[in-house]
């Protein structure tokens, strides 16, 4: 299919349109300020020290049943996404948290998944913080969006630093902050 024109502007608008979304999606960024989640004498804006393999360097280990539970979570919360399903993506998110909006999440991703099916991978799972009922986990992802309409295929690699908060026995999203490599 060969594109001239309008259509061409069309589709330029469209993918940029995908690319704010996806980030709105993926990053869920809030009018509300909190403070970092990390260290403060970091020296990158997550306030995260990488090594050269672009690794935490400061990690801790967690019990056995705390990954599990948070590794869940996540697993559910990329699943819901690759499957389109809205409402289990929303599950994933906690209602109380004071960056993400789950009604504007929830309205984001429907009209996202309106145009585009994605492919989200996750790997390089590293638990970075634990406290009560709340840990900060870091992961490696890479997001193929495969726009509807049969355009070209958009590839996105970055890292995420996420806080879950344990609700009724279960993790949450609370915070998502992402970083491009």
């Amino acid at each position: 299919m060969k594109l001239v024109g309008k259509g061409l502007y069309e589709l330029k608008n469209k993918l940029l349109l995908l690319c704010l979304v996806l980030s709105l999606v993926l990053v869920a960024c809030g009018s509300k300020e909190e403070p970092k989640q990390t260290t403060d004498d970091a020296d990158d804006s997550q306030g995260l020290l990488l090594d050269d393999k672009g690794n935490p360097k400061d990690t801790i280990q967690v019990d056995e049943k705390t990954e599990k539970a948070v590794k869940d979570t996540i697993e559910k919360n990329r699943k819901s996404l690759n499957d389109g399903n809205v409402d289990e993506y929303i599950k994933t998110i906690d209602t109380d948290s004071k960056q993400l909006d789950v009604k504007e999440e929830e309205k984001v991703l429907k009209d996202t998944l309106e145009n585009y099916k994605f492919d989200k991978k996750i790997s390089n799972i590293k638990f970075l913080e634990k406290k009560k009922d709340q840990i900060v986990v870091f992961y490696n992802v890479e997001t193929t969006a495969h726009p509807k309409n049969g355009s070209e295929d958009e590839k996105k690699s970055f890292n995420e630093v996420v806080t879950l908060v344990k609700k009724d026995g279960t993790y949450k999203f609370s915070k998502m902050a992402q970083a491009a490599i």
